[in-house]
């Protein structure tokens, strides 16, 4: 059975960077970084003072969201693009920053200078509530061979940015964490690294990936494939010769491609408020909804991409202004009746008609669009004895049991919150 993509009205939020230490973790640190060339670059100015988020940034986004409900009666869901370490800059030492490895720390620590108190639990409790779903962005967004060889050859920018515990210089914006330049064994170990640390974070194996910079080859998607990590955004970010705008409008004809392990997302819709309240231009709010119509239109999800820069930053009124500005987005799309997924729902209902998501512990966000009634079966977690159906069209005629290990269901075409009874 063919999904109705024109009705559903799609809308995936891809946002990137979160857990990331960087630009600056503090007003100090831009200061004394803020005559480099990094931070001059178009990039730096836009990102220059932008931060590693905060409790309260999290929360605050938390509150915005739950204001919305989509077509389906569900509020919107944030896909949290996530970088899981951070270099160990205290143990990473000038003048010679010796060893092969680049000493890390793990989320959920941080390196000194960037302590959010509060951070994890923030995340987990929206992890919990099922509107945040982090997926994997990347190890530590750094692409090591690059930048080690600018420190040991003493490059200015890059040593007082590392002063200022920043990564932030000339030769990092040049490259990127999985980049063609970087070596085959630090690719792999980076990849390895990354999905074990987002595993251990999260309790899950990433369904998602997008890779730091949009820079990868066919060897990152190789080494990805043979790790079960299938699924990647921003196919047509990656530089190329062609105009962006090109490259979209030809991967968006050819959505989705069929037969390959590999599964690509919808071309990227832009919605970049950048301290404005109202965004204009064409990363602005007219510029988002228009193209999330014509992705519907082309009977296509719209995969909207919105970065972290635009909602945590050193100054509060910026990310305030993004937030209302996101509001206005999220307005707007819910007057049309938009459905919020994330990217491993839209895979699975492109291969089957339907899908199954985690709500925390306490449920699963089931999606069903294939024949009435038509039985459909998925792994039971672990310690549940029970189920029960809390929300969803035609919940009076569901019916949800537990066979063995798996959990099946008998379904209306619809959504369904299914609450999980345990012990």
């Amino acid at each position: 059975m063919n999904l109705d993509w024109h009705r559903l009205k799609a809308v995936v939020i891809e946002s990137d960077d979160w857990g990331l230490a960087a630009w600056v973790a503090d007003e100090q640190a831009h200061r004394v970084l803020a005559d480099t060339p990094a931070f001059r670059s178009p990039a730096g100015r836009i990102y220059g003072r932008s931060t590693l988020e905060s409790a309260g940034d999290v929360r605050a986004l938390g509150e915005l969201l739950m204001r919305y409900r989509g077509g389906d009666g569900f509020p919107p869901v944030w896909q949290a693009n996530t970088i899981m370490a951070a270099p160990d800059f205290t143990r990473l030492t000038p003048p010679l920053f010796e060893g092969d490895a680049l000493p890390l720390v793990d989320l959920p620590a941080l390196p000194p200078r960037w302590a959010r108190p509060g951070l994890p639990e923030a995340v987990d409790t929206a992890i919990e509530a099922g509107w945040w779903w982090p997926e994997l962005h990347g190890l530590h967004h750094v692409p090591v061979d690059a930048w080690l060889a600018a420190l040991r050859r003493g490059a200015a920018d890059a040593r007082r940015a590392h002063a200022q515990q920043c990564l932030v210089c000339e030769a990092v914006e040049a490259s990127g964490e999985y980049d063609a330049g970087e070596t085959a064994t630090r690719v792999t170990g980076n990849l390895d690294e990354a999905i074990a640390r987002f595993e251990r974070r999260f309790g899950r194996k990433p369904t998602s990936f997008c890779p730091p910079d949009y820079r990868w080859d066919a060897r990152l998607e190789t080494l990805a494939e043979a790790r079960g990590v299938t699924t990647f955004q921003g196919r047509s970010e990656r530089p190329d010769r062609r105009p962006v705008r090109i490259r979209r409008w030809l991967d968006g004809l050819s959505w989705p491609e069929r037969g390959g392990k590999v599964f690509y997302l919808p071309p990227r819709i832009s919605f970049e408020p950048r301290g404005q309240a109202a965004p204009a231009g064409p990363v602005g709010l007219a510029a988002a909804l228009e193209r999330a119509r014509a992705a519907w239109r082309r009977g296509q999800p719209a995969a909207l991409s919105t970065h972290r820069a635009n909602y945590a930053h050193l100054d509060a009124i910026w990310a305030e202004r993004g937030r209302n500005a996101l509001g206005q987005l999220l307005a707007g799309l819910t007057a049309e009746g938009a459905t919020f997924l994330v990217d491993a729902e839209v895979r699975a209902l492109v291969e089957r008609s339907w899908s199954v998501r985690p709500i925390g512990r306490r449920g699963v966000m089931v999606r069903f669009y294939g024949v009435p009634r038509e039985d459909i079966r998925f792994p039971l977690p672990t310690g549940v004895t029970g189920v029960t159906v809390a929300e969803g069209a035609g919940g009076d005629r569901a019916k949800v049991r537990i066979e063995g290990s798996d959990v099946v269901a008998s379904l209306d075409p619809g959504e369904y919150l299914l609450e999980w009874n345990r012990g």
